[in-house]
């Protein structure tokens, strides 16, 4: 029988705080970068589209699609870097292909003068962003003792929110204060600095084992059908998130009357308290089992989702602090459930399915609801996201609750 990988090292029994925390900082900067231009999205792309999209039909869709066609890319992109890294058995030039191409194409968008143009920019981009996000995601997973991987995973995810919550107030400010582009080329500037930084003083993570072709490492997906739980959770995460990155901002705007500078605010808040608990999520999730968090904290999530929009501008802040809160108790488990199925030889492109699975529902949301805003209203999309929540948490539980308990009757990696 022909082999489909080699042995290449053994898992690690000790964390490596450094290189995680080296690891946690560069995603830090690559969330920072992509959450930069969120709150300017209304002005940013109206520039673009006749008479500011006053007179479109579908003035709100063709504003969600700048953020669509960046989700889109990472589609097909997703498994075919995962595929590529555990084929040659190294992460490292991979991302450091990311976060060169990324940056050159946030230098890029600002002066591109066509809507049409400006979205295939975006697809570009995107196709870059997945390999950053999926290569630094899996070294982080490379890295986690089987004992401490969700912890490690909250730690990793406190990196990305801490950005993700930095990047929306700033950019508003920014674009308040000196103009649309300035966002994007401070990002395309911090991505190429980034790169230099991986480059000098982040080592390549040791995969476990090295697939002998991309149809081996995609293979291994097939064989292991307990990987698409944990995809399933992200697709609906990154579907509600669709919402906050692409009608949030217009909604805060229209309902609320909300500057950019302001959104972005309000979006700190609830990434803020996604990110900074995130290490308490993991090590709950360590301590508890994946499966509760995620249930519980998908329910909390979907019941905040309901309530934007139908609150006072005040209330607001609370209801985006436990959305926020829940979020951290719902996601670094999805996250460690990767670890916890994938072989060894798998985690690059496992991470890539779960990453595509997410880039489905990125890629969907913002289509999905600024449909529903313009054929309905602004109050539409908030409360189907949230329903969604509720209803994926209602049919999952007795089938993940069924596969937890007979995990505890298997020895770690039996089928």
């Amino acid at each position: 029988m022909q082999k489909t990988s080699e042995s290449l090292a053994v898992e690690p029994e000790k964390l490596n705080l450094r290189q995680l925390l080296m690891l946690a900082g560069v995603m830090l900067v690559a969330m920072f970068t992509l959450t930069l231009p969120v709150a300017q999205l209304d002005e940013f792309v109206s520039r673009l589209l006749p008479d500011g999209g006053a007179n479109l039909e579908l003035e709100k869709t063709a504003k969600g699609l700048f953020s669509t066609f960046h989700f889109v890319a990472y589609i097909p992109f997703a498994f075919l870097w995962g595929a590529l890294s555990d084929r040659q058995g190294k992460r490292k030039p991979l991302l450091l292909m990311g976060l060169v191409g990324q940056g050159i194409m946030y230098l890029i968008m600002p002066y591109v003068p066509n809507i049409w143009l400006l979205y295939l920019a975006r697809f570009i981009e995107g196709s870059f962003s997945i390999a950053v996000v999926s290569m630094l995601m899996t070294m982080a997973l490379d890295m986690a003792p089987r004992a401490k991987r969700g912890m490690t995973l909250g730690i990793f995810t406190l990196g990305m929110l801490i950005g993700n919550a930095v990047g929306a107030p700033l950019g508003g400010v920014l674009s308040d204060r000196l103009g649309y582009d300035v966002p994007f080329v401070l990002g395309g500037v911090l991505l190429l600095t980034m790169s230099v930084v991986v480059f000098l003083l982040i080592r390549d993570t040791p995969s476990i084992s090295r697939a002998y072709s991309l149809k081996d490492a995609l293979a291994g997906l097939r064989r292991n059908p307990r990987l698409y739980i944990p995809y399933g959770f992200s697709m609906l995460d990154r579907l509600t998130v669709g919402f906050f990155v692409g009608q949030f901002p217009i909604l805060a705007a229209q309902i609320y009357g909300l500057k950019p500078s302001q959104t972005g605010i309000y979006l700190s808040v609830f990434l803020a308290g996604f990110a900074l608990f995130s290490p308490v999520g993991g090590v709950i999730s360590d301590r508890l089992g994946r499966v509760r968090p995620m249930l519980l904290g998908t329910v909390v999530y979907g019941l905040m989702l309901m309530l934007v929009g139908r609150v006072s501008a005040e209330m607001l802040y609370v209801v985006m602090a436990i959305g926020g809160l829940s979020g951290a108790v719902l996601y670094p488990p999805s996250i460690a459930l990767v670890g916890d199925y994938a072989g060894p030889g798998q985690r690059g492109v496992a991470m890539g399915g779960f990453n595509l699975a997410g880039s489905i529902g990125y890629a969907a949301g913002p289509l999905l609801f600024g449909l529903l805003a313009d054929f309905y209203d602004l109050l539409a999309p908030p409360l189907v996201a949230g329903a969604l929540c509720l209803l994926a948490s209602l049919i999952a539980a007795p089938l993940l609750l069924r596969r937890e308990r007979a995990a505890l009757r298997l020895e770690p990696g039996a089928e």
